[in-house]
């Protein structure tokens, strides 16, 4: 009885063994015909009794997934669903991970067919500007050109999946993506510039430190990251280290009319004021219609006046105080003369900026220059009126 039993199931074992080998003929030969539903039909049958405890050879298995991967890359191509792309992909992929399997290199050849699937997809998703489903093809290019079977390590379309991660505003892929553009080669300023900016955007202060840091020593010499320093130390206010930022990215690039004049903000803002006007007149010398750089010098003695102002606001009305407020007055008026022509030639450049023309308009009348006060005054009206 008991060795009945065991010939029984060793015979059912069999059996289904066999269903699953006539249901993968069927399917190849579907295949073959080109009917694809039927095909499918087939081969999901057998996977259905594969996953049901059924069991084919080792030999054998390898040819069942490949035979799946032709069938639903075939349907792919005939309906654009890329879940059937996905499915073949996967498919593909366990052929050549089957013990034994002959067909390593047939699904190697077929996986590089479907990178190019991917490939084309993708395109098309981004020019119908889908980026967001253009960064996943992407992705999926990459991923299986690095399967071990492949081993390519696609930078390009690493970089095409950062491009559209920015498309589509995704920050954790801008970060994670150009992190692994980085990781391929540390050299490259622009893979760190896409990291930097991202972290500049959603305000990770530290994070951006260390990336701008880790930049500048891998890739010192690249014009864009001495920027992006600069930058960053001049949204966290410090001076000091932005000088010295900016004295290198001036070497890098002289004729930067902008790292001109952020040197003079840093040096003006900290009292530096006669380095702070040597610095704003090199970035006049690059642009002669630079309106800030004007504009910002100017205010450089405009702003020394004020604790001059001050101390003539608290002095009394003995013949002492009356003298040192003359002094006082002369200082105030001299630093007055010496914003005057460059107020005016911002009011040249844009004769509507109603502040550099207030400005103006008092620094014209403190002076006693009643011409200048008068024309000035008259344009304010024209744009207020």
């Amino acid at each position: 009885m008991k060795k009945s039993a065991l010939i029984w199931i060793s015979l059912l074992v069999s059996s289904q063994a066999f269903a699953q080998k006539a249901d993968l003929t069927s399917a190849i030969l579907s295949y073959r015909k080109q009917d694809l539903s039927a095909a499918k039909v087939y081969i999901n049958a057998a996977e259905d009794k594969l996953n049901s405890g059924g069991t084919l050879k080792t030999k054998d298995l390898g040819k069942f997934w490949f035979n799946k991967g032709l069938i639903f890359s075939a349907l792919y191509e005939s309906e654009k669903d890329l879940d059937l792309l996905n499915t073949a992909t996967d498919a593909f992929k366990l052929s050549t991970e089957s013990e034994g399997s002959s067909f390593v290199k047939k699904s190697t050849n077929e996986l590089l067919r479907c990178v190019n699937a991917y490939n084309a997809a993708a395109y098309d998703k981004y020019e119908a500007k889908d980026f967001a489903t253009a960064l996943i093809l992407f992705e999926q290019v990459v991923d299986v050109n690095a399967y071990e079977t492949i081993g390519i390590v696609d930078t390009a379309n690493l970089f095409n999946a950062t491009l559209m991660a920015i498309e589509a505003r995704d920050s954790d892929k801008i970060i994670s993506l150009s992190s692994k553009l980085i990781e391929t080669d540390p050299t490259n300023g622009d893979y760190h510039i896409y990291l930097i900016k991202e972290l500049t955007k959603i305000e990770d202060t530290e994070a951006r430190f260390e990336a701008v840091k880790r930049a500048r020593e891998l890739a010192p010499n690249h014009t864009g990251l001495i920027f992006e320093e600069v930058n960053y130390y001049l949204s966290i206010n410090d001076n000091v280290a932005l000088l010295s930022s900016l004295e290198e990215a001036i070497r890098a690039d002289s004729d930067n009319k902008v790292l001109h004049f952020a040197k003079g903000t840093a040096l003006g803002s900290l009292k530096k004021y006669d380095m702070a006007i040597s610095a704003y007149n090199d970035a006049i010398s690059l642009d002669s219609d630079y309106f800030d750089a004007y504009n910002n010098l100017a205010s450089l003695y405009l702003d020394q006046t004020a604790p001059l102002v001050d101390q003539m606001n608290n002095l009394g009305l003995s013949q002492a105080d009356q003298k040192k407020y003359t002094v006082l007055k002369n200082k105030r008026n001299n630093l007055y003369l010496k914003a005057k022509p460059y107020l005016e030639e911002a009011v040249r450049i844009d004769d509507t900026d109603l502040q550099v023309l207030y400005a103006l308009k008092d620094v014209c009348y403190q002076t006693d220059d009643m011409a200048c006060w008068k024309e000035t005054n008259s344009k304010i009206k024209n744009l207020t009126k």
